[in-house]
């Protein structure tokens, strides 16, 4: 049972029974919750993330068998688990029906044993690409164009080993990028050309190691600059000046990079962090908002209005979920252009909507999985809508029995391990004992099968200093990642970008880098003080992970004019 004491009208704050931290749960978020008679569950918000996170797998893929055609095909679940994998083509077509999997709900058995049985017996989709061309080793990838090993990408050209990219071009190593080019292991940045190593920057051009800068070109190792050029550690120089300190500087070069990255990261350890990074907001706590009203406990959301515990929303209000041009939506993930979700992953263009996943253009569905087009379904079932409504309320007093009403789909019946999950980044970023706090969920674990040694592999290290040095002939070779042992390989088309970009070849694995480079991939909002005022604050970073002064907007403005 969870403690709660009141800290203000409207507002309770509760202990976690898992996570043992303090979180508030306000009257916003009782009548979201209340929309749907749903309680509002006693765990901890981010633990809320990691239940939702944990049933959507973003970075494994594996070689299976199309079931209907023998077609050797890549898919995001393991085939040992899940033979039955039909392209994902067909799966969206009109060919496929899910609804001819369904069945009666049965009120002598708990709700969540039915509804994952029957999706045990559904044909699941490989991987989710549309309308590309030339996009391989890829999954939820959209009108794209000649894009290698990126996840959740839109409108993308010429880019490799991505995630969260929006619009952008030639460019590799993006996490939540938007509108840039010729980037290169770039975090949350924004209209940027030509920027690599860098994190929260928006407009800048020709820069290398940045943090937190505004319309900064020319720039080398800086953060918190606004409107700046030819500065090297907030420094300014003249045009010639910088010149010819960076004719000096060799990036390509891996041990010239190593003692750069040293430097770099030895300067920010001096700088004070913009922990809120909140814009044109009103009545918002959270970190990473811009034009939001009325949001509480939320981060990376955009143009969204009284939502609570929300994460990645665009254009959404009303919302505890991670949504995009959608409203009313309780614990949804993949909540688009929907409205009344509950409970449910991956809903587009969906109303009324509970306890569901993989649901497009369909509406009033209960327990559901797969439909397209579908309307008055329990567990796939097609009923009269008179017929159903009964069956609903019929179903939710059942589970308020059972005590599965307002609790999320247990990971146990998760088609993935936990740390092949977004649920992983938020798990290892917000807690020290994650391997235990992920035990006491009950997420399911299982063995690394990409870090096998291999016989033809070589290590790493054995990698030149320079792309211009790597010969046609080791386009072959099975490199050994230096960090993880995860065996990968250096492509054609990334050959060309690391030259063209002047950066060294990689020693890790795609997703050691990730791993390495952003830590913050999931940022949840950590409470924390100011710095400078004392103010309450939150932040991005969780405060017992860096000595380096969080400043609230107000204070950092003031430094930074």
């Amino acid at each position: 049972m969870s403690a709660s004491n009141n800290t203000g009208e409207g507002m309770s704050r509760h202990i976690c029974p898992i996570s043992e931290l303090s979180f508030e749960i306000t009257d916003t978020e009782r009548e979201l919750y209340g929309m749907f008679d749903l309680p509002v569950s006693d765990m901890h918000p981010f633990l809320r993330f990691v239940m939702r996170f944990a049933h959507g797998n973003n970075w494994s893929l594996y070689w299976t068998t199309e079931m209907r055609t023998g077609k050797k095909i890549l898919t995001c679940y393991d085939p040992k688990e899940f033979p039955k994998i039909v392209e994902h083509g067909y799966w969206m077509s009109n060919e496929f029906d899910a609804r001819e999997y369904g069945r009666a709900f049965d009120f002598s058995r708990p709700f969540f044993e039915q509804y994952f049985e029957m999706v045990a017996e559904i044909p699941r989709p490989n991987v989710t690409i549309l309308n590309c061309e030339n996009v391989e080793y890829a999954n939820h990838v959209f009108w794209s164009k000649n894009c290698y090993l990126c996840f959740i990408c839109f409108h993308c050209e010429n880019v490799l080993y991505s995630f969260r990219a929006r619009k952008c071009r030639e460019s590799m190593y993006l996490f939540n990028c938007r509108e840039s080019e010729l980037c290169f292991q770039c975090a949350n940045c924004i209209n940027c050309f030509d920027v690599h190593y860098a994190e929260f920057c928006s407009d800048c051009r020709g820069c290398r190691f940045l943090s937190n800068c505004i319309d900064c070109s020319e720039c080398y190792q800086c953060t918190n600059l606004k409107h700046k050029q030819y500065c090297i550690q907030n420094v300014q120089y003249t045009k010639d000046e910088y010149g010819a300190r960076m004719s000096a500087i060799d990036l390509s070069s891996f041990a010239v990079f190593q003692k750069e990255w040293s430097a770099w990261q030895s300067f920010l350890a001096t700088q004070p962090i913009q922990a809120e990074r909140n814009i044109n907001c009103e009545d918002c706590t959270g970190t990473l908002l811009t034009n939001c009203r009325s949001c509480r406990n939320c981060s990376n959301l955009s143009n969204a209005e009284n939502s609570v515990n929300s994460y990645g929303n665009n254009q959404s209000e009303t919302c505890d979920a991670s949504a995009e041009g959608s409203q009313q939506g309780v614990m949804a993930v993949g909540f688009l252009d929907s409205q009344r979700v509950a409970f449910t992953m991956i809903a587009e263009h969906c109303y009324d909507i509970l306890y569901s996943q993989h649901m497009f253009q369909s509406h009033d569905c209960f327990g559901c999985f797969g439909l397209k087009k579908a309307s008055w379904c329990i567990l796939n079932k097609e009923y009269e809508p008179a017929e159903y409504e009964d069956m609903k309320k019929g179903i939710v007093s059942h589970m308020k029995k059972t005590g599965e009403w307002g609790k999320y789909f247990p990971p146990r019946y998760s088609p993935f391990a936990w740390d092949d999950t977004n649920a992983a980044a938020v798990l290892i970023s917000s807690f020290d004992d994650y391997e235990d706090v992920a035990a006491r969920l009950g997420l399911r674990s299982a063995p690394r099968t990409d870090a096998m040694e291999r016989s033809d592999a070589v290590s790493a290290q054995a990698l030149p200093d320079r792309p211009d040095d790597f010969s046609e002939n080791d386009i072959h070779t099975v490199w050994v990642c230096s960090t993880s042992g995860r065996p990968y390989k250096i492509t054609k088309q990334e050959l060309a970008l690391y030259r063209r970009f002047r950066a060294p070849l990689p020693r890790a694995h795609w997703r050691t880098v990730f791993e390495h480079f952003y830590p913050q991939m999931y940022p949840m909002p950590h409470e924390a003080v100011c710095g400078a005022c004392g103010k309450h604050i939150y932040s991005y970073i969780r405060p017992e992970k860096t000595t380096r002064i969080l400043l609230c907007d107000a204070c950092f403005e003031g430094e930074r004019a």
